[in-house]
């Protein structure tokens, strides 16, 4: 009763500042961070079973097994870049783990003079440093708490702003293969930018997922609804099927590829997001992800995702990763 309670009285308080008034800023944290997360729309705050948790979900963290470090690269409607580190550090069954992300989105902009002629090339940036730590607790582990601090820095040509935030969440699992989870992210204090005070985009995230195990490989359903301040609530869907069967794939692939082959496994993802008001595609993402045995229970992760932003284009993401667990997984993490 008193962990509702708690949950309870956390939402009320983020709630409550979801509806500051004042315009958001901190744009670039609205972006979606990881191949396997923005591949499955945006629906990943029950899922969280991979480092990208310290972006999405911090509570995922109490349920990652495994040690993990990955690097993504976008390129982001043709002129912005946006590189991202995540990585999870397994503590222990019953001591949790540590996630640390890193960002940084850059783009290149023309200065004017008052007459509106081209002056000279001057570059933005922002970056993004986050460090989590998540527990499961419980005599079943069903429920896992996280948090995550986050610091930001914006710089337009040569003026700069510094901000501070967090995120805070929770995974329960009440029945085998089945996660509802919560997140309150970006929850801070006004900045000053450019004479300008602008709040943090506040975001209020629910979802659930379906995570069917088949041996070391699955199949996931999830769903997530998503709340802005300053934008229409979003629901999104995402699929994913993850095939690991390290014998077979590396027969098939030595018969095709040669004897040096050591692919285990691959995973194909899709998902859709609402929001995206232009024709065509829009909304739709499309990932996959194939992954090569380079030692005992050590993995490296090759993935791609496109995002269609219908008639402005697609967002492009390529990210490679490593994954070690220290016993036999019957799942991926």
């Amino acid at each position: 009763m008193r962990k509702i309670i708690l949950l309870a009285g956390i939402a009320l308080f983020c709630s409550a500042q979801i509806w500051q008034p004042g315009a958001t800023g901190y744009t670039f944290l609205k972006l979606g961070v990881g191949v396997r997360p923005v591949a499955m729309g945006n629906a990943f705050t029950a899922l969280s079973d991979d480092g990208n948790a310290v972006f999405w979900n911090p509570a995922g963290l109490g349920i990652i097994k495994s040690y993990y470090l990955s690097g993504m690269a976008m390129s982001h409607l043709g002129f912005i870049q946006y590189y991202n580190l995540a990585s999870s550090l397994f503590l222990g069954k019953n001591t949790g783990s540590l996630g640390v992300g890193l960002s940084y989105l850059t783009a290149t902009d023309i200065a004017r003079d008052e007459v509106g002629n081209e002056l000279e090339n001057f570059r933005n940036s922002d970056m993004l440093l986050n460090v989590g730590y998540g527990k499961s607790i419980g005599r079943k582990k069903q429920l896992s708490l996280g948090g995550c601090g986050k610091i930001v820095r914006s710089q337009l040509e040569s003026v700069s702003s510094w901000g501070f935030v967090g995120d805070f969440g929770f995974i329960l699992n009440p029945v085998d293969f089945v996660y509802l989870g919560t997140a309150i992210k970006n929850l801070g204090i006004p900045r000053r930018f450019i004479q300008k005070w602008e709040y943090p985009p506040v975001n209020f995230r629910q979802g659930m997922a379906i995570k069917i195990p088949f041996g070391q490989s699955h199949w996931v359903l999830s769903l997530d609804y998503s709340l802005y301040p300053d934008y229409i609530p979003t629901f999104s869907v995402g699929s994913e099927i993850y095939i690991r069967e390290p014998k077979l794939m590396q027969t098939a692939t030595k018969a095709m590829f040669g004897q040096e082959s050591a692919l285990s496994g691959f995973s194909l993802m899709a998902g859709y997001q609402t929001g995206y008001k232009d024709l065509g595609w829009s909304g739709f993402s499309f990932g996959f992800s194939l992954e090569i045995m380079i030692g005992s229970n050590l993995f490296l992760d090759i993935g791609a995702v496109a995002l269609s932003y219908g008639y402005f284009g697609y967002s492009e993401r390529i990210g490679i990763g490593l994954n070690y667990t220290p016993e036999s997984k019957k799942t991926k993490n």
